[in-house]
C-alpha cells in the first residue's frame, strides 16, 4: 500500500459501531466484532480465530437498522499492539454496498453533530 493510501486511511472519519461480522480467512468464516467504521475500513476485534498472517480477508456484516448484508474484500493493514484487533482496509466493494456504508456514516455523523449543537 502506498504512503498516500495509508495517509488517506488514517484521516478517514471513523464512527463508533458495535457490529458482529464474519471475517473470512482462506474461505472460512470467523466471528468478529467491529468497534469503528469508516468509508474504507473497520477496526475488527478477533473473537475465535486461529493465528494467521493472512492479509487478504472477506467481510460480511449488517449495519444497524439495515436488513441488507454487506459483503466486501479487505486487507489487514494494522495489527493493534495490545488489543486482539486488526485494522482492515476495504479493497473491493459493490457500489450499492458502499452507498449503504456512506448513508450510515452520514446519518451517524449528523446525529453526533445534532447532539453537540444541543
Amino acid at each position: 500500500m502506498s504512503l498516500g493510501s495509508r495517509l488517506e486511511q488514517r484521516f478517514d472519519v471513523r464512527v463508533p459501531v458495535d457490529l458482529i461480522l464474519n471475517k473470512y480467512l482462506k474461505g472460512r468464516p470467523y466471528l468478529c466484532r467491529a468497534s469503528n467504521l469508516s468509508r474504507k475500513g473497520l477496526l475488527v476485534h478477533r473473537i475465535h480465530e486461529p493465528a494467521s498472517r493472512e492479509k487478504q480477508v472477506g467481510l460480511q456484516f449488517q449495519l444497524p437498522g439495515c436488513e441488507r448484508v454487506i459483503t466486501c474484500a479487505g486487507e489487514v493493514v494494522f495489527e493493534h499492539e495490545w488489543l486482539s484487533a486488526n485494522g482492515i482496509w476495504i479493497t473491493s466493494i459493490a457500489p450499492e454496498h458502499q452507498e449503504l456504508i456512506d448513508a450510515y456514516l452520514l446519518g451517524a455523523l449528523g446525529s453526533e453533530l445534532g447532539e453537540r449543537l444541543h
